[in-house]
């Protein structure tokens, strides 16, 4: 499959590692639709292994979609053999206390799978976790299903049936039924909701964990300390500059002057470093639209016009010339002519 720009953002691959075993005990070979979405299985078991984030969300939309189980992310979580996740997984298990537990997480979740925002705010009557990833990721409700389910699997270990005490809100659309959530999660679960979000109250926070082994949980939090997380090469602003712009299309505020006050670098010197590259700031824009709009067209269902302001164009008529120009059909033929294809 050909790169993406999603393909920046990366997960451990030990977090597939269930993927595959939970669809093999529902009669489905995965592995054909996982080299089908750029993965290699075989690489799913491999300690410190990164892959492409994107690309596992779409192996698991996939597989949702062939068996036909909105659930399927939030089944395949019984299949995830203890520490899985490597360090991140071992540290989890072994935390002293439920607050060991979120703290690590407000540390080390961006580092196994890479968010744009995972803040964790302790307060004096409740803990507010909270993430999301990059707009890039378009599918992604099976693989937050998944790694919710994880967490709570976690946390039942040490609240028992106080986890119930738990507020999940997240951001995937409602499902048809809700009661495996309420079961494998909390009854206090809700969707729509803008990020992810964990709200625990204080009274549990300081329950010890009778399974914690400390010194255990200790060495795993100095390894995933040592872990570096991703940062894009200063050195090329080309790339920096892609990915933000990718990121923030539906903003239509983006400028060369605004690219370079966010790279500390004058206006000048950002445009002299394009030029080298072979490239412009209205280049990166068109290309980064191009790419956001073919695949928001085959990928999900969106209605022309939002997708035509999610990419930055602020009238219908902009994006249908743009896309004639970029697929020699209007918006609506592209989308159609796909379907038929498949």
């Amino acid at each position: 499959m050909k790169p993406t720009l999603a393909d920046q953002f990366k997960v451990a691959a030990g977090l597939a590692s269930g993927i595959g075993r939970y669809a093999t005990s529902i009669g489905i070979d995965s592995d054909p639709i996982a080299k089908a979405c750029g993965l290699d299985p075989d690489r799913f078991t491999v300690i410190g292994e990164r892959v492409s984030l994107d690309r596992v969300c779409r192996y698991m939309e996939a597989l949702a979609l062939i068996s036909g189980d909105d659930l399927f992310g939030l089944k395949s979580a019984a299949a995830f053999e203890r520490g899985a996740s490597g360090p991140f997984g071992y540290a989890m298990m072994n935390a002293p206390t439920v607050r060991d537990c979120l703290v690590f997480m407000g540390r080390n979740l961006q580092k196994i799978s890479e968010t744009s925002i995972c803040t964790l705010e302790i307060g004096p009557r409740a803990a507010h976790f909270e993430w999301t990833y990059s707009p890039l990721i378009l599918r992604r409700a099976q693989f937050v299903d998944l790694g919710t389910a994880q967490t709570f699997h976690h946390f039942r270990a040490i609240l028992g049936d106080d986890v119930r005490k738990i507020r999940v809100e997240l951001e995937r659309s409602k499902p048809i039924n809700t009661n495996l959530f309420k079961r494998l999660l909390t009854p206090n679960a809700s969707f729509n909701a803008p990020v992810n979000s964990l709200i625990l109250p204080a009274e549990i926070l300081d329950r010890t964990n009778p399974q914690a082994d400390p010194r255990l949980f200790a060495m795993m939090c100095q390894q995933m300390a040592a872990i570096e997380p991703r940062s894009v090469d200063i050195n090329d602003p080309v790339a920096m500059v892609r990915l933000h712009v990718a990121e923030s299309l539906s903003a239509n505020t983006l400028t060369l002057a605004s690219e370079a006050e966010k790279l500390g670098m004058s206006a000048r010197t950002l445009q002299r470093r394009l030029t080298d590259a072979g490239t412009s700031m209205q280049t990166i824009v068109d290309e980064c639209r191009k790419e956001m709009a073919e695949r928001l067209l085959l990928e999900t269902d969106l209605t022309l016009s939002s997708i035509g302001y999610k990419i930055g164009f602020s009238a219908p008529a902009a994006f249908t010339r743009s896309a004639i120009r970029w697929f020699g059909v209007t918006p609506s033929e592209f989308r159609e002519n796909h379907m038929k294809a498949r």
